[in-house]
């Protein structure tokens, strides 16, 4: 009787150690964040007229001023820096990070 009870306590033991083990390790221990991201809105800058470019027909050239010509280049580095965060936003909302 005594034997029985011992091997009764053995398995109820080890049945305890298995059940905690799983119950602590079946919550996840890293748990997804779920993060919401508002997408910007995108505004667009307002140029001068471009009364100040000049297009020549006999050499097939543009001519303008520096500062209106840096404007156009900061607009393209605007847009593609947009067109990468959006993608970016884009792939984390699918899960393809």
């Amino acid at each position: 009787m005594k034997l029985k009870i011992k091997r009764l306590n053995y398995l109820a033991a080890i049945l305890a150690v298995i059940v905690l083990t799983q119950s602590i390790t079946a919550c996840g221990t890293t748990p997804k964040v779920e993060y919401i991201h508002d997408i910007p809105d995108v505004t667009f800058p307002v140029f001068p007229p471009p009364d100040c470019v000049i297009y020549d027909d006999e050499t097939d050239s543009v001519s303008m001023p520096l500062w209106y010509w840096q404007k156009i280049a900061e607009y393209k580095i605007d847009v593609d820096a947009i067109e990468k965060y959006m993608n970016q936003l884009r792939n984390i909302e699918a899960g393809k990070e």
